[in-house]
């Protein structure tokens, strides 16, 4: 009878086919892996694009700014301020933040266009028309943000209700259009056209505050510079008009 051969037992172990669900498994973890890493890149690359986007507009982190932007009224079509426009608006209202003058000096964005609002005892001495000499680098600032547009500069005086009755200025009617005028030659020599300059004294019949108090007394002494944004001409129109109909 012959002898049975001996073979050693089998050593246990995992089946075949769990090393292959392993490997696949490992493989499927490495892919998704890839796809988190790069979306992360990504991220990280937008993050940066708005940050550098955010820095040329002069939008900066944790600083203070003389207007909330959630209120800002960014203008559309007809008259709308471009990318430019609304780059040197930034950088004119940084410029009031660094100088310290955002209490006396407030701008701010209108879909009509652009207001510019000025304390009159930073611009002028009591019951005086004569601008002080403060005032001048500030106006050369906001002189340098109105040039080189083809708009209307509206520049309006505005006084108390307290009555005033001297030589040179008989009521507030010409002590406010005295101030309009001072402000619109300020800006004409430092190179705006005087085509484009307006100057009006409504005294004290358009008051932004309570005359009844000394805080609001001192609110409604004030000048207003109000640029108006850029209007199409007709030929523009036409040709705006065309072009969407082609379109």
């Amino acid at each position: 009878m012959a002898k049975k051969c001996k073979c050693p037992p089998e050593e246990p172990g995992i089946p075949g086919w769990v090393v292959t669900y392993g490997d696949m498994m490992s493989l499927l973890l490495t892919f998704f892996i890839l796809l988190l890493s790069f979306s992360s890149i990504q991220e990280t690359k937008f993050k940066q694009a708005m940050e550098s986007l955010q820095t040329a507009l002069g939008v900066f982190h944790n600083s203070d700014t003389i207007i909330e932007f959630e209120n800002v009224v960014v203008p559309k079509d007809e008259g709308a301020a471009d990318e430019e426009m609304l780059y040197e608006f930034r950088q004119l209202e940084q410029y009031l933040l660094d100088e310290g003058l955002d209490d006396q000096v407030e701008v701010s964005m209108t879909d009509q266009g652009i207001q510019i609002k000025i304390e009159d005892e930073f611009l002028f001495s009591s019951g005086k028309a004569v601008l002080q000499g403060t005032a001048g680098a500030v106006l050369a600032k906001i002189s340098d943000f109105l040039d080189g547009k083809a708009t209307t500069i509206e520049v309006s005086g505005h006084t108390d209700s307290l009555p005033i009755n001297t030589p040179q200025f008989p009521s507030n009617w010409e002590l406010s259009a005295a101030r309009a005028i001072a402000v619109a030659r300020s800006l004409q020599g430092t190179g705006i056209q005087p085509a484009r300059l307006r100057a009006t004294g409504y005294g004290e019949f358009r008051p932004i505050a309570d005359n009844g108090t000394p805080d609001g007394r001192s609110k409604n002494r004030r000048v207003e510079i109000f640029m108006k944004y850029e209007e199409k001409t007709a030929a523009e129109n036409a040709a705006t008009t065309t072009q969407e109909s082609e379109g």
